[in-house]
């Protein structure tokens, strides 16, 4: 769910705001976090249909059989290089036997690490890949709607050209995202605005001097500007966001807070009551579920 999280602005300063944690798709070494559980009003109308779960024919079908049932993704070739890749490893082989070795409900289920293959009980796993990376394929208007097929990756501190991993993907489960939830997913590239504005310097400057200060009370007055000077960019992004897209995350659900940070390049197409299981599986402290849930075979469909 939503938490309290420190923004890092440089040099000690931090600011504390509602945020999302950006990894839950990453390696093992991030923490994840969940969106916020409480579904968004429905204000569709029986006629009115926003899912997200039918993809054009050129999309290339691959069949996941998995110990819970089976799933058809359809990949994107418009993401040429993600899909390809992801072919590629389907032909060989690569996905038959790995684990959905990271499940959190109400956010994605994560596979692709070959190292999940045998895995002991609660060994972390996360951190495997067939040894190279996939270039970001970044794209706005390829969202994290439910169902939404996207390459995890490692964080930006590690990673800043946002390169995917080798082979690791993720399924998006996420919940139905009102107005007030989707602004704050907003909240980090807003802050980022902010903070990169060279009207905002002097603002920076005094929280991160009285940051290292210890001087809270100030600290604290700084947020509170930092907060106001992000209303209106937050708006602004929000406003320059498709209609469909806002009624979309609204009654059909995903994960906003991933957009534009991760490659999606494809969806699910059929067995969305598979990924309900999965996603409701009980899982350990690293996010593993307790019970073993493995792709028997992965096979492109002609």
């Amino acid at each position: 769910m939503l938490k309290k999280n420190r923004i890092n602005l440089g040099l000690g300063f931090v600011l504390t705001t509602a945020m999302i944690a950006v990894f839950a798709c990453n390696s093992s070494t991030e923490t994840a976090s969940a969106p916020d559980s409480t579904q968004a009003k429905n204000n569709a109308t029986a006629s009115e249909d926003y899912s997200d779960s039918t993809a054009p024919d050129n999309w290339t079908r691959v069949s996941i059989k998995t110990t819970v049932g089976d799933m058809v993704l359809a990949l994107n070739p418009e993401q040429k290089k993600h899909s390809e890749n992801f072919i590629k490893l389907v032909n060989q082989g690569f996905y038959n036997g790995v684990l959905f070795h990271r499940v959190i409900k109400d956010f994605m289920v994560q596979s692709g690490d070959p190292k999940s293959k045998g895995a002991a009980p609660n060994v972390q796993l996360g951190d495997g890949g067939p040894g190279y990376t996939v270039p970001n394929e970044i794209k706005s208007e390829y969202r994290h709607f439910r169902g939404a097929l996207s390459a995890a990756r490692q964080s930006d501190e590690m990673n800043p050209m946002k390169n995917s991993s080798g082979s690791q993907f993720f399924i998006v489960t996420g919940t139905q995202v009102g107005e007030a939830q989707y602004k704050q997913a907003l909240e980090t590239i807003a802050f980022e605005i902010f903070r990169k504005d060279p009207a905002n310097a002097e603002t920076v400057r005094n929280g991160q001097i009285m940051s290292q200060s210890g001087n809270m009370a100030g600290l604290r007055a700084i947020e509170l500007q930092v907060q106001e000077g992000m209303k209106p960019i937050i708006d602004k992004l929000y406003a320059e966001i498709p209609e469909i897209d806002k009624k979309r995350y609204a009654n059909w659900g995903g994960a906003p807070n991933l957009d534009n940070n991760y490659t999606v390049f494809g969806k699910l197409v059929s067995g969305y009551h598979v990924l309900s299981a999965i996603e409701s599986q009980p899982t350990n402290m690293q996010d593993r579920p307790t019970r073993d849930i493995s792709i028997i075979e992965a096979k492109v469909l002609k």
